[in-house]
């Protein structure tokens, strides 16, 4: 498994948390109110974040849903803070983000049913393939569901049915989970000629290493990033944010701001872990609030391992937020 900073340290992450912060301010006034969103319900978002997102490393999307290439505004100069800058402004469009070592590419609409048939086609060869017997069994003639690679890169709680933001990005996921078998599944569905075939997979190539910007400040790691408008768990108060393509088939990590119960404590305690007081998001009333990073270990298609890890994280110290300036910002936006 990867480390909380190999996932946390880079600038995408930390606009994200910044925007789910200043949320949580906003879910903070509704709950005093009695207002709060239901833990199933669309709206627990705030200004910045208001309609979701998709973050996915450029190279792993060939063509949008009407089949054109994919079109972006190249970068000249590019710095840690102009990048933030233009992921905040991405997150005021519906559909999908695609960011490239030189650019950027918002709102990009994507074929559902096409990423859905790559990977469900990706893991039945894989199947196959490594079967040793000659004989054909029902293992092999039980078909791979979409619903069985989403639930194995969702935490227990998330519960089908699953919406369309959930199924495509757990879909394209499985690119970065094995990339070769990606790319075959893709070239054959595209129906590629060879230039353009070497073409794509030069981009995936590029698509799977870090984007950095010219001081060399870490803006984008390669895995797919998913900010939900849904809470899904009762002590989370933002939308989920689920972070994938960490590792093997399911392996993957969210992010949600908890109220420090009695519950998150003795999670907490098993895991051997504890929260810091510099670990505080907000603090409102009687309750602390703090960011979540837990990260779910590898499962088997159709499964869901409640195995994972956790680890409370500091804001100002592991990922430079000043925590001041964003609660004065949403209590004033907010008008609490």
């Amino acid at each position: 498994m990867l480390s909380n900073q190999d996932i946390l340290s880079n600038e995408l992450i930390k606009a994200i948390v910044s925007m789910r912060i200043d949320t949580l301010w906003k879910m903070i006034g509704l709950k005093s109110q009695g207002a709060l969103p239901d833990v199933d319900d669309e709206g627990a978002t705030g200004k910045f974040d208001n309609k979701g997102a998709i973050f996915i490393p450029g190279g792993f999307v060939y063509r949008d849903a009407d089949e054109q290439p994919i079109q972006y505004d190249t970068w000249k100069h590019i710095s840690a803070r102009s990048f933030q800058e233009q992921i905040r402004a991405a997150m005021r469009f519906d559909n999908a983000t695609l960011c490239f070592p030189d650019g950027m590419a918002t709102g990009v609409n994507l074929d559902s049913g096409f990423f859905s048939k790559v990977a469900r086609r990706m893991l039945t060869y894989k199947k196959v393939a490594y079967r040793r017997k000659k004989t054909v069994g029902k293992d092999v003639t039980r078909e791979v569901k979409t619903d069985d690679i989403i639930r194995s890169h969702c935490p227990p709680y998330m519960k089908p049915p699953y919406g369309a933001r959930t199924r495509i990005s757990t879909c394209i996921a499985m690119g970065l989970v094995d990339p070769p078998m990606f790319y075959a599944q893709c070239k054959t569905q595209h129906n590629l000629p060879s230039q353009q075939s070497n073409q794509f997979a030069d981009r995936l190539n590029q698509s799977m290493k870090p984007i950095q910007a010219e001081d060399g400040e870490a803006l984008f790691s390669p895995y797919l990033v998913v900010c939900h408008d849904t809470r899904y768990k009762q002590n989370n108060m933002v939308g989920l944010t689920r972070i994938l393509g960490i590792g093997k088939f399911g392996e993957f990590a969210t992010l949600t701001i908890e109220g420090v119960t009695k519950q998150l404590l003795k999670e907490m305690k098993r895991k051997q872990q504890r929260i810091t007081s510099d670990a505080c998001c907000a603090k409102h009333e009687s309750t602390s609030y703090v960011l979540v990073l837990r990260i779910y270990a590898p499962t088997n298609p159709g499964k869901r391992r409640l195995a994972h890890r956790i680890h409370v994280i500091e804001p100002h110290k592991d990922l430079g937020l000043d925590l001041e300036k964003i609660q004065k910002t949403a209590r004033r936006c907010y008008r609490i």
